[in-house]
């Protein structure tokens, strides 16, 4: 069983659609992460669980943007055009 029959198909779900599907696989672990490290000061800080997660969260969303973009810059380098 062939996933992608065409070339040119494999080339442009690598170089569109593997770095969303990184980014979704990922975003958990980068979650996880920065609670861990900034979870402990941060609840010292607020007294708050609710106050500590809304801080972590948009910083895993931006984490997770930033390697979105080095994903992208990364698969434009591997599967770009040769000129």
């Amino acid at each position: 069983m062939k996933l992608f029959g065409d070339p040119e198909f494999r080339k442009r779900f690598m170089k569109s659609g593997l770095p969303f599907i990184l980014a979704v696989a990922w975003a958990p672990i980068i979650w996880m992460a920065l609670t861990a490290l900034l979870g402990s000061f941060l609840l010292r800080l607020t007294s708050s669980v609710l106050v500590v997660q809304t801080i972590v969260l948009p910083l895993s969303l931006l984490s997770i943007f930033l390697f979105l973009r080095v994903f992208r810059v990364l698969s434009d380098r591997f599967y770009g055009e040769k000129a």
